[in-house]
This record gives C-alpha cells, sequence and structure tokens, in this order.
C-alpha cells in the first residue's frame, strides 16, 4: 500500500476538520492520538471507522489485523495535518462518538461550565481511577474534543460519560450533591457515606451561587500552607480520593 503524502488529501482533510467541536457534533466522531488511545477503545470494544498510521509503525499494523479495522499509511505530512500535537507519535484514529449515558447511579464527577480541556480530561482520567462517573453541564470544553481525550489517558472508555441539565437530574438518580468550594464548607473526610455527585467549578470564578446554594453540601479543602486556591482537577482528585478510600480493598481504610 502507498503511503498518503499530501496533507492535502481528501481523506486527511476531513480527519483534520474534527478538531473542530462544529465538524464533531455534525459528524458524531472524534480523534483519538497515540497508541494508548486507540488501545483502550479497542479494549472497550470501540471499533475505529480508520486509522491513520506511519509506514514503519509495525504494532498498529499487527492491531489492524488482528481487528480487522481499515488503515490508512500516511507520511508525517499528512500526520501532522491529522494530529493536534506539534510532533505527532501517530497512530490518528476516527471513531464514532459513543451515545451519551444516563447517571447510573454511582459516584459521579461533575464539570460545571469548567472551559479548559486539560482539566476536563484530568477529571476524567481521575473518576475513572476511582470507579466513579463522569457528568458535565452546557458551557464545557467537549469530553471528546482531542484535547480532552489526550488528557483522559483512557479514562473515557472506562466510565458513564452523561449530559447534566441540572442539579435536579443528579437528584433523581439518587445523588448527594457535593459542592465544592474555596471556603465555607466541610472538610472532604466529614462528608457522610452514599453516592454523591461532586461538582466542580471554573478556577476562577467557581460554582455559580445558586449551585452552591442548592447543593446538599458544600466542601472545602483545608490548606494550612496559605495558598488561597488549587487547580480545579487537583483539588477535586483530593475529595474524590477522601470519598473513596474507604472503598479501596486492601487497605486499613478498605478494611474499615
Amino acid at each position: 500500500m502507498e503511503p498518503v503524502r499530501s496533507h492535502r488529501n481528501p481523506r486527511v482533510v476531513e480527519a483534520a476538520r474534527l478538531h473542530r467541536v462544529r465538524e464533531r457534533r455534525a459528524t458524531g466522531k472524534t480523534i483519538l492520538e497515540g497508541p494508548g488511545l486507540l488501545a483502550e477503545a479497542l479494549a472497550a470494544g470501540v471499533m475505529p471507522d480508520v486509522v491513520f498510521a506511519l509506514p514503519e509503525d509495525t504494532i498498529t499494523a499487527r492491531l489492524a489485523r488482528e481487528h480487522s479495522f481499515e488503515l490508512t499509511l500516511v507520511e508525517e505530512a499528512a500526520l501532522r495535518r491529522i494530529a493536534d500535537t506539534e510532533t505527532p507519535r501517530g497512530p490518528a484514529s476516527v471513531i464514532a462518538i459513543p451515545a451519551p449515558s444516563r447517571p447510573t447511579g454511582r459516584d459521579v464527577i461533575v464539570a460545571w461550565g469548567l472551559g479548559d480541556p486539560g482539566n476536563v480530561g484530568t477529571l476524567i482520567r481521575t473518576a475513572a481511577a476511582f470507579g466513579w462517573d463522569f457528568g458535565y453541564t452546557p458551557g464545557t470544553a467537549d469530553p471528546w474534543a482531542p484535547k480532552v481525550l489526550r488528557a483522559g489517558a483512557g479514562g473515557h472508555f472506562r466510565l458513564a460519560i452523561t449530559p447534566v441539565e441540572s442539579m435536579k437530574t443528579l437528584e433523581e438518580a439518587g445523588l448527594a450533591t457535593v459542592a465544592m468550594t474555596v471556603s465555607g464548607g466541610v472538610s472532604p473526610d466529614e462528608l457522610g457515606s452514599g453516592s454523591h455527585a461532586l461538582l466542580v467549578g471554573e478556577e476562577a470564578p467557581g460554582l455559580p451561587a445558586d449551585v452552591i446554594e442548592g447543593a446538599a453540601h458544600k466542601v472545602s479543602i483545608p490548606m494550612p500552607g496559605g495558598m488561597e486556591s488549587l487547580n480545579a482537577a487537583m483539588a477535586a482528585g483530593i475529595v474524590i480520593y477522601e470519598l473513596s478510600k474507604y472503598q479501596i480493598p486492601g487497605t486499613k481504610y478498605g478494611e474499615r
């Protein structure tokens, strides 16, 4: 098979357009960059529409034979057009975006208007690591954007991703809403047991006032070092751990 050399090749251009949110919404497709995300997708039973790889990428060629997906060989110039990174490693895989999920009743972290793709992806990765689901409200960075997928490190394929219109959606699923605030809330280890929906807002303004007031609980992280606040994803990770540690088997917490 002769590799595609031109970055103007129609299939290359079509795939590159998926970096635009409008194109993803119109086609229902997105791009996975790198071997790790492709492996996670395949393990979850998500079959790519097409995978673009360099001619020397023998691992992806083997996966194509084993899983019977379409493989298109491309030169570096074409791969750079498809990928979003400055020095793409490849492969770049086009997949159909999975259908949105409804709340499952498991603990869920909710990005409430969180616009930074890196933070959103890190929240998804953290949620997956602790067996939580992920929810998002309008105004949040597209969970299926390539940048979010990279930051998520495969977590997208290990949890339910749920659009959230209001806190009522969460409450109807039997979840206790927990608003993260810089101050004025209880320490994470004081929250009760049960299923939670942890609400995380933008780093600077935080959650809207009406969301904080309407939540069943408010939580703040004690910071004796004197810093005013933490990165949104970092702060959420601390709270998720505190709420999850008594469910971790093989530890002194899980034995309680």
